[in-house]
């Protein structure tokens, strides 16, 4: 698994993107005393509530959605078993 921490992390408020081998990549979001794991980058982006709307807010969702655009090769919501056959 590869870290990459949100260039304007402080002490009381830590995004990272975890890039997995196997399994769905997703944000470890630490803020007000909680950690969540966030697989969409907009609920990543969720997480800061009413400050979202902030300076940094708005820095987060962008480097969300380009961390997305850039190491994730399938959508979020796609379904593993959509191009699959049935042999009968």
């Amino acid at each position: 698994m590869k870290r990459i921490p949100f260039p304007l992390n402080d002490r009381n408020f830590i995004i990272e993107y975890h890039k997995t081998r196997e399994g769905p990549s997703g944000f470890m979001c630490y803020y007000k005393n909680a950690a969540t794991y966030r697989l969409d980058p907009l609920d990543a982006w969720r997480t800061l509530g009413i400050a979202k709307f902030t300076d940094t807010g708005k820095a987060l969702k962008q480097w969300c959605l380009d961390m997305v655009d850039q190491f994730d090769n399938t959508a979020v919501d796609e379904e593993p078993n959509d191009n699959t056959k049935m042999v009968m």
